[in-house]
């Protein structure tokens, strides 16, 4: 009888963590092993109470036959009181590291909330200083700080094209209007123009695009190489803004990377260098494993913005 108490008060405490384990906790390896060990110990809380379930109903008060007292130990204590107190002993232990990494999920959680925070303010300040009319401060740029960059060197198809545009803000001659074309015919003639290095062919046909059909998936490519195109010509704080637009438009999409990237180039071309290495640690931050071909492009931006 003895047993079968101390089983199903193991049990009884044990309850409330099979009710935990059907909600969601750390999504690590280490806090998913840490859910089977608990798992495990209440398989073997189970295993004991259906194993000495029969000793509360073996006997009667009649005089009918009982089962055996359990064997005392030494200190006086039943083996399954032992037994149960161990299970306990490192059920709270376990308890106590996933406690741990809840508070490590959480810290590093909120690091990530205020890096994005502090990128999309600068960002938006930056917006506010253009739509006024002003530029934000330029120090001295160090030397030999663009040194060794390569227009489109290690670049994948979906990032910008060039790493070492000129860095000139003044506007080329205005291309001359052309007619409304099909989005899918616009998109066509903007990558192609692109992978020409012709980007003020290709800004054109993106700004069609984004004119006509914003809303459509061919706007949401021609948002990502209308920043690319401007970045391409120089354009530095235009491009900021575009790219900012293009990776605000869908933060898990297929150009979220590359528009990260691109805004965190054309942030350094106008010497915004903490923006822009905050903008690179909210790029590895949500996407650890880039696209192929991208992380020597993360490198050298980070190398070029002198982040730590």
């Amino acid at each position: 009888m003895r047993q079968n108490i101390f089983a199903i008060a193991a049990f009884t405490v044990l309850l409330p963590l099979g009710v935990a384990y059907a909600q969601p906790m750390v999504q690590s390896q280490e806090g998913i092993a840490l859910e089977n060990q608990i798992l495990q110990l209440q398989q073997q809380v189970q295993q004991m109470q259906s194993g000495g379930g029969g000793g509360g109903s073996g006997g009667s008060a009649l005089g009918g036959s009982s089962a055996p007292p359990p064997v005392v130990q030494g200190n006086g204590t039943p083996p399954d009181a032992s037994v149960v107190t161990n299970l306990l002993t490192q059920v709270n232990q376990l308890q106590s590291q996933v406690q741990d990494l809840n508070g490590k999920v959480d810290t590093l959680q909120n690091q990530l909330n205020t890096q994005n925070a502090s990128m999309q303010k600068e960002i938006d300040d930056l917006k506010f200083q253009m739509a006024n009319g002003s530029t934000p401060p330029v120090p001295a740029a160090a030397p030999g700080a663009a040194a060794g960059a390569t227009p489109g060197a290690a670049m994948p198809q979906n990032a910008p094209q060039s790493l070492n545009a000129p860095a000139t803000d003044v506007p080329g001659p205005a291309a001359a209007p052309a007619a409304a074309v099909a989005p899918k015919v616009a998109l066509r003639d903007a990558q192609a123009a692109l992978a020409k290095h012709n980007y003020a062919v290709a800004e054109q046909n993106a700004r069609s695009i984004l004119a006509t059909a914003k809303s459509s998936p061919e706007g949401y490519q021609a948002e990502y190489i209308l920043a690319q195109s401007l970045y391409g010509q120089g354009k530095n704080q235009d491009a900021a803004i575009a790219f900012d637009d293009a990776y605000n438009r869908a933060h898990t999409g297929p150009n979220a990377p590359g528009a990260l990237l691109g805004l965190a180039n054309s942030l350094t071309a106008i010497h915004q260098a903490s923006a822009a290495c905050d903008t690179l640690a909210s790029l590895n931050s949500q996407f650890p494993d880039p696209p192929k071909g991208m992380a020597p492009a993360i490198a050298a931006a980070s190398h070029r913005a002198h982040c730590n």
